[in-house]
């Protein structure tokens, strides 16, 4: 990976900025496999320490697509529409995405993605976890805080 982002840790947390999804193009990575270059993906696991899922931004430039269908072993993958608009295929089907989508395909669903604008790139974030592995989660995880905000209640 290229570039360098700024990070922050504590105890219990550690943070990085990427920057502005305009300047995701600045990052370059070599597809392990592949042996390509992928511009515009930025993984985020080995950044922030997470233990339980690989987190990444990636800005496709206008008309442009992920070089390769791929699945996974045992990873399930959620994408994240948040710029532009373009097409997903899962398998057979070519599913449209705009800002604001939401896509999960299960492990073995071989998916790629594509830019349909000419002009306007197309930005998501993919979260990738392991299959069947969240046992709790917001209702059933959250533990509440007696804790108060440092900042001023607005």
């Amino acid at each position: 990976m290229s570039g360098s982002i700024p990070t922050a840790r504590g105890a219990n947390y550690t943070a990085a900025h990427v920057g502005p999804f305009d300047d995701l193009k600045r990052f370059t990575y070599e597809h392990p496999v592949r042996k390509v270059p992928v511009r515009g993906k930025q993984f985020l696991k080995e950044l922030v320490g997470a233990t339980g899922m690989e987190v990444s931004f990636t800005r496709l430039e206008p008309l442009q697509a992920v070089q390769f269908f791929h699945s996974h072993k045992q990873n399930e993958e959620l994408f994240l529409i948040v710029r532009g608009a373009g097409e997903m295929q899962v398998d057979d089907d070519v599913i449209p995405v705009a800002e604001g989508s939401a896509v999960r395909v299960a492990s073995a669903g071989e998916r790629c993605l594509r830019n349909t604008s000419a002009t306007d790139p197309l930005v998501y974030v993919c979260v990738q976890a392991k299959t069947g592995s969240l046992e709790q989660w917001t209702y059933t995880d959250g533990v509440p805080s007696r804790r108060t905000a440092k900042w001023a209640a607005g």
